[in-house]
């Protein structure tokens, strides 16, 4: 495809808003989608990551000035996306993390039971399902709470590694708790009021 220049684009935007914005999307589209898929590392998200971006691009298209520069601009769109993504699911994720470290020998509350008994599901398949590397990493870190560097001796890693596994096994946790919808679990999100302070 041949590039536009973002001020022949803007400038169509003026007479021609439809096409202005195909233009931008065909242009950028793949750009922003690489840029999604790195900071998600899910194909699906990544998409409606850059669909939310272009929906916003739409709204403000007529607001933007001549001189815009449109991928810097798009680019600033989807990074509040994925912000906004990340921080809807850090309460549901930091609960389950919280969850996920109690010690078995606490006696909860028969509500309390069923939402952990759920929860200790849904993290230790993910678990499971992570790379051996990885996952030896993160249950040093959950279960015997050693420091990055206590990892990175023990497994005779670099500590870059150490901390680029745990952000790795933190992101496919926080996406399968996302994608978890038992109604159990959201009824107890609404009743522990106290999950902003975990």
């Amino acid at each position: 495809m041949v590039h536009v220049p973002d001020d022949d684009i803007l400038a169509t935007a003026g007479s021609d808003r439809h096409k202005a914005f195909e233009l931008a999307f065909r242009q950028y589209w793949q750009s922003l989608y690489l840029q999604a898929f790195r900071k998600v590392q899910q194909d699906d998200l990544a998409q409606d990551l850059v669909q939310e971006t272009y929906i916003a691009f739409w709204h403000n298209l007529d607001q933007l000035a001549p001189d815009t520069r449109l991928l810097p601009y798009l680019y600033g769109i989807l990074r509040n996306k994925v912000l906004q993504h990340f921080e809807k699911n850090e309460v549901r994720l930091r609960y389950a993390m919280k969850v996920a470290a109690q010690p078995e020998h606490r006696a909860p509350s028969g509500y309390n039971l069923l939402v952990n008994k759920e929860l200790q599901a849904v993290i230790s398949e993910e678990t499971d399902r992570m790379p051996e590397r990885m996952r030896a990493i993160y249950l040093l870190r959950r279960d015997q709470h050693l420091s990055i560097k206590a990892i990175a001796g023990q497994l005779s890693l670099s500590e870059q590694t150490v901390k680029n596994q745990l952000h790795a096994a933190t992101a496919r946790l926080r996406e399968r708790i996302r994608r978890y919808e038992n109604p159990l679990l959201v009824m107890g999100f609404l009743l522990f009021s106290g999950l902003h302070q975990l």
